[in-house]
């Protein structure tokens, strides 16, 4: 990026989870150390999750009376549609008149809630709803977003199961680079809390059974599986500069890198003891920086299982040896959000390299952290069928 004199920079966000949707909120949140899972009832049994809070509810409620059109689409689209917005505000994007920008969205699961509810309808009565198809694909998600906002570009979307929003965020930069784009929404949204989708995750046995437990998820305590689904969105704004502008211009990172890592089926899982995928992203990514400036922190993917988390940290021990950067995981927060996970992963990586803080994990694990300057993050994710992704993100002011 630096020999053209141009950077992939990230100028807007927005993002909607369990820890609420206004940013300074979110980072008290963050910094309180709680856990904001809380348990619900499904399928007459009661299961913790990763459920919006009761300000983010009623955002999208607003959002929907101000908007009645769009009460049919699925909570997967409504929450990438409320969060696009707020980034494309944030971007300022909204002041340009007839603005070309692509949207990248993507999701694990798709409209789920959705397709659930019209596959039962249609178990019960034989027949479906007039616009089952068209609101259930995964493509309604972005194309959604690009007919509210009234944009003009290539709408796309991802489904890489947990490594989604690092390929859309990732596609994004390469549409950019490429000369295709000048501007891009991109990011994951995720509206998981079904009956059917909590089903899934019991049977493979590594869903939490701690229902009153202060920490319902411990990701990185390596003593039990305590994987806990979550719902949410975060979607950027992405854009090229010229490196002499980021001086004059709001900037909240520079996207140095991603890296990908792939192994095959390991196990039904995807996880591998030694993380192979994981190693071969982060080393990628890292080969992919334009400067030689060391990671300072590794925001994890680490969602709460033994063997997964075990496998992540035996990977970034092999990949940074004796220089391990400070590590963190916020699914103790807010759960395992899927595709969006790395996305609210990347909010919380803005949020560091403005406070210069690293939030605690507030429960015995082996990690100490040392709070040291952070100008460089990396951001980790895998998913089922072996996929890992990773990806580099430096301070808005690194370069300044």
């Amino acid at each position: 990026m630096t020999e053209n004199k141009e950077l992939i920079v990230i100028t807007g966000y927005g993002s909607i989870s369990p820890l609420g949707f206004e940013k300074e909120k979110i980072w008290k949140n963050y910094l309180s150390g709680k856990s904001f899972i809380r348990n619900v009832l499904f399928n007459k049994k009661l299961y913790p999750v990763g459920a919006l809070n009761e300000d983010a509810e009623n955002k999208i409620k607003d959002f929907i009376e101000k908007n009645i059109k769009l009460k049919r689409l699925d909570r997967t689209a409504l929450m990438a549609l409320t969060t696009a917005q707020e980034a494309f505000e944030d971007a300022g994007w909204n002041n340009e008149k007839n603005i070309s920008a692509g949207v990248t969205i993507g999701s694990s699961r798709g409209a789920t809630g959705m397709w659930e509810e019209y596959h039962e309808q249609f178990l019960q009565t034989g027949k479906t709803h007039l616009l089952t198809s068209p609101l259930t694909t995964l493509g309604n998600i972005s194309s959604s977003v690009a007919n509210y906002l009234s944009v003009e570009g290539p709408v796309i979307s991802h489904s890489v199961t947990c490594s989604t929003a690092i390929q859309s965020i990732a596609n994004s930069v390469a549409w950019l680079k490429a000369g295709m784009a000048d501007k891009f929404l991109a990011g994951g949204s995720e509206a998981p809390l079904t009956k059917f989708t909590l089903a899934q995750l019991e049977s493979l046995g590594i869903y939490s059974e701690f229902l009153n437990d202060k920490f319902p998820c411990r990701p990185l305590e390596l003593k039990s599986n305590s994987m806990v689904l979550g719902e949410g969105a975060a979607v950027f704004a992405v854009e090229k500069i010229k490196k002499e502008e980021i001086k004059s211009e709001k900037i909240y990172a520079v996207i140095e890198s991603a890296g990908f890592g792939f192994e095959k089926n390991p196990s039904a899982t995807g996880i591998s003891p030694n993380g192979e995928n994981f190693q071969k992203a982060m080393r990628t990514a890292i080969k992919g920086c334009d400067d030689e400036s060391e990671v300072d922190l590794i925001l994890m993917h680490a969602p709460g299982t033994i063997a997964g988390d075990k496998a992540e940290l035996t990977a970034i021990k092999e990949v940074f040896k004796n220089k391990i950067p400070d590590l963190y995981s916020n699914k103790f927060n807010i759960g395992h959000t899927y595709a969006a996970s790395a996305a609210l992963s990347m909010e919380l990586a803005l949020m560091i390299f403005q406070k210069q803080i690293i939030p605690d994990i507030p429960y015995k694990t082996d990690i100490r952290n040392t709070k040291k300057e952070i100008t460089k993050i990396m951001i980790n994710a895998a998913g089922f069928g072996g996929n890992a992704a990773s990806l580099i993100l430096s301070a808005g002011s690194f370069l300044k």
